[in-house]
């Protein structure tokens, strides 16, 4: 299946469960937010566990979007290159 980024920059929001991610995917779909739930990437965590995936252009209002709907973020990832994470942001 062809990657739906097409070589843009994406970001990689993990939240604390897969309630949240699965709440989250709803509300991103509803607002026609090009995402996709993937694994939780192994440069990331070791731990089993799903997160979200969308374009970096789309950071602002995804995080709003979450945060408006009480999901809880345990962090937020930017992709800077095949298999290299940066952390943009964590939960408190």
């Amino acid at each position: 299946m062809p990657s739906p980024f097409l070589h843009e920059p994406t970001c990689v929001v993990i939240l604390f469960s897969i309630h949240f991610v699965l709440k989250a995917e709803k509300l991103l779909k509803k607002e026609s937010i090009t995402h996709d739930v993937i694994p939780v990437p192994r440069e990331i965590s070791s731990d089993c566990g799903m997160a979200v995936e969308f374009l970096c252009r789309d950071q602002e209002r995804v995080m709003a979007l979450l945060r408006s709907a009480s999901i809880r973020i345990a962090g937020l990832y930017g992709r800077e290159g095949e298999g290299v994470f940066c952390l943009l942001s964590i939960s408190a």
